[in-house]
This record gives C-alpha cells, sequence and structure tokens, in this order.
C-alpha cells in the first residue's frame, strides 16, 4: 500500500513538475525558519546559565518617572 502512495506521490510530482518545485521549496523554507527560531529561542534562554548562582543575579534599573520609561544599567 505505501509503495502504491509513493508511485502515485512520483508521478504527481513529475507531472506537476512548477507547482511541486514551488511547494517543496516553501516548505523547506519554512522548516528553515522554524529551526533558526528554535535556535535563537534556545539561545536566549541559556542567557547567564553558567553563574553558579544563577537565581541570586539580579538587573538593575533605574526608572525615570517623567519620559515614563525604564532604563537598563549598571552603575559606576
Amino acid at each position: 500500500m505505501l509503495t502504491n502512495y509513493l508511485k502515485i506521490a512520483w508521478r504527481n510530482i513529475t507531472r506537476n513538475k512548477v507547482f511541486s518545485t514551488i511547494n517543496i521549496l516553501g516548505l523547506s523554507l519554512g522548516m528553515a525558519v522554524v529551526l533558526l527560531i528554535a535556535i535563537f529561542v534556545k539561545h536566549e534562554f541559556s542567557y547567564d546559565q553558567f553563574i553558579p548562582d544563577k537565581e541570586n543575579v539580579y538587573r538593575v534599573y533605574r526608572y525615570w518617572s517623567s519620559s515614563g520609561g525604564k532604563t537598563y544599567w549598571t552603575p559606576s
């Protein structure tokens, strides 16, 4: 049964070359983008993981009441 499905798929690919090429390129481009996003997310979550006491690390920020925004900085 599987060989029959593969034969039919191969025949459709060879008959509709342009349509099949567009679909295969779109699928491969979509998979590549998903993999790149997954790598980026993994890298962002691994930030500061090398510090032994990573749960005790805090971010220092300054709150400006006039502009209403936060500025992240390290005091001198």
